[in-house]
């Protein structure tokens, strides 16, 4: 006991003298490194040369000491420092790309390279020499040389392959497209598994001068030398980043003939192309499956595909026609006929599929087209009450009810509406926005009724999340409510003026929204009162009064409540009402100039990024 007692303090005192030891050598290394940040660089060389001369294997204070007598140019010291190592520890490579790399500063690249070349020699069948050296090579933009050390590397390696990646981006970053597609392609004829990387580094290029062109050249030269399904894939891929989706299209067209497909890489194209809001392309191989692969596994969701991206591509025109940057717009069907063969469509998919379980949403939609296209509530109302009755365990059980509560709105059936919200919110896997949604209308019903305390706690409901589209609108309602409930005559006007509104009664809506912004003893409600008004106006298209309103309220600083987005909403005016690109501007700049958080910002900057583009 007595001896392992000793034993136990000779190490104890043993381990705390290394520490100490390591603390101090620590401590200079970091003091070193203090004098090299305030340009006292002999200094710093001082300590790291007693540094090395205590501890010559530490790596760290040996580059240390040939990084800091670089930085003073003292070259030829650092290449008798470096040789002097090299010949205590011949077989270490990184010594010999470190000499190099003294010897490429000092502009001596041949010599540069002689050194680099002895570092490979000491094992030239290990891939890790070509590797480390070639890795200087790059630190010293010595492309060519690092190009020509990686090259070898795949000839006298098992995989050659191996370092085809890291030429290619070699040969990117130099914007030699075309021998970096070359290397790519050759990459994925031998490793196909690499396509997803491939595809990543490309995109990374594709967008530099000629870069398109050169690599859609050279991969299209390796689909016709060197067939194969991944080089056609990699083709269509450069085509698609590159906004070329006809000859995109093609070349799928093409891949599934050659490779006798079944229409997967056709139907992922049709996918890809509706996500990129290609819809023409989409609708295009959507179809063509439809036509050509009548045995297909992607059949049926094909035809719905096609459906649907021919109404998502209508609707593009529909809400250029409709005037969508409105607040409120009035319901002016457009494209009827165009609408109604879609609806067949949907039909004929769920006559085709009557067990299908996309049937719902094929439903669904038609209900969708006829309340908000071709505006037949009566027939929307009904599809929607199929919707529900099939659908009681999913999310368009809880979108069918919204829709239909919004239809008793529009109606005048409150009590009606009031159902179909709450059976919306009853539902036990509700998404939030649903959610936030259904409390909202409820909240808006108790206050059209004049419940003004009810109303309240559910737009508080509505609000919770903040990250719902109505939280805003709910705390505005919450706000109005609060501060003005003591006149309740008055705001029971208001109240009956948003039902209006909601109702698409915009001239009685804005005649009682005029009344109370004429009051200016109102305060709050005034202010409300005024936005409103102006939103009435717009939908009536009488833009000149709308922008006066709009203008007065934008420059009150007295109401913070509605100045960012009546400028917003005026910005809107001139530059989709009266075409006054020039105002519209200035109103967009000074939004984002005054308003940094505001809630309109982002769309404002959008806004002001589009028109200068379409202005140069």
């Amino acid at each position: 006991m007595r001896y392992k007692i000793i034993l136990t303090t000779v190490l104890s005192l043993y381990v705390g003298l290394t520490a100490q030891v390591t603390q101090n050598f620590d401590n200079r290394f970091n003091l070193a490194q203090s004098f090299e940040q305030a340009g006292q660089f002999e200094k710093a060389e001082t300590i790291y040369r007693e540094l090395v001369d205590a501890q010559p294997w530490n790596n760290i204070f040996f580059e240390a000491l040939n990084k800091n007598l670089i930085s003073q140019k003292k070259y030829q010291q650092s290449v008798e420092f470096l040789n002097n190592k090299i010949n205590q520890t011949p077989a270490d490579i990184n010594l010999y790309g470190l000499l190099g790399t003294t010897y490429f500063i000092m502009d001596q690249s041949d010599k540069a390279f002689e050194v680099w070349e002895k570092g490979i020699a000491l094992n030239p069948t290990s891939y890790i020499g070509y590797r480390v050296i070639a890795n200087y090579a790059i630190e010293n933009r010595a492309y060519e040389k690092a190009i020509d050390i990686l090259k070898r590397g795949n000839k006298n390696s098992e995989n050659p392959t191996m370092f085809s990646m890291d030429i290619a981006n070699i040969y990117a970053a130099n914007m030699k497209y075309k021998d970096a597609a070359i290397e790519f392609c050759n990459l994925i004829i031998h490793h196909p598994e690499q396509a997803q990387i491939v595809k990543a580094r490309m995109s990374g290029y594709l967008n530099g001068p000629d870069a398109a062109n050169q690599t859609i050249k050279t991969v299209k030269d390796f689909t016709d030398s060197k067939p194969q399904i991944e080089i056609f894939d990699l083709l269509t891929f450069v085509y698609q980043t590159t906004g070329n989706y006809k000859n995109a299209f093609e070349n799928v067209i093409k891949t599934e003939k050659e490779f006798s497909g079944n229409g997967t890489y056709i139907f992922i194209f049709a996918q890809d192309a509706y996500r990129s809001r290609q819809y023409e392309w989409a609708s295009e191989s959507y179809n063509y499956i439809v036509q050509h692969y009548t045995n297909s596994s992607y059949l049926s969701t094909a035809k719905i595909g096609y459906a649907r991206t021919l109404e998502t591509s209508l609707d593009q025109k529909f809400n250029q026609l409709n005037e969508s940057w409105k607040p409120y717009t009035k319901q002016v069907p457009f494209f009827v006929d165009d609408y109604k063969k879609i609806i067949n469509s949907y039909y004929e998919f769920v006559k085709a599929y009557p067990d299908n379980a996309i049937n719902v949403e094929a439903l669904f939609r038609v209900a969708e087209i006829y309340r908000n296209r071709i505006f037949d509530l009566q027939e929307a109302d009904t599809i929607y009450g199929k919707v529900s009755l099939i659908s009681s365990t999913t999310n368009y059980y809880v979108e069918s009810n919204l829709a239909r509560g919004k239809i008793a709105v529009s109606r005048n059936d409150l009590q009606s509406a009031q159902k179909f919200f709450e059976n919306a919110v009853r539902f036990p896997r509700i998404e939030p926005n649903n959610f936030a949604e259904a409390n909202f209308y409820l909240a808006r019903i108790e206050f059209w009724k004049g419940n003004f305390s009810n109303s309240v706690i559910l737009f508080n409901n509505a609000s919770k999340n903040l990250s719902t589209d109505f939280a805003n609108d709910a705390l505005e309602f919450s706000s109005l409510i609060n501060t003005t409930k003591k006149d309740s005559l008055n705001l029971l006007l208001y109240a009956n003026a948003d039902l209006l509104a909601i109702q698409n009664k915009y001239k009685e809506a804005g005649t009682e929204f005029k009344t109370l912004s004429d009051l200016p003893n109102l305060f709050i409600l005034n202010d409300f009162a005024k936005i409103n008004f102006a939103e009435m106006l717009i939908a009536e298209n009488d833009l000149q009064n709308a922008i006066k309103i709009l203008e007065e309220v934008s420059e009150n600083q007295k109401n913070v409540i509605f100045i960012d987005k009546s400028t917003f909403l005026l910005a809107q005016c001139y530059q989709y009402g009266t075409k006054d690109l020039r105002k519209a501007v200035q109103v967009y700049q000074k939004l984002l100039e005054t308003f940094p958080n505001s809630l309109y910002f982002d769309r404002a900057r959008e806004a002001l990024q589009s028109l200068s583009t379409k202005n140069g």
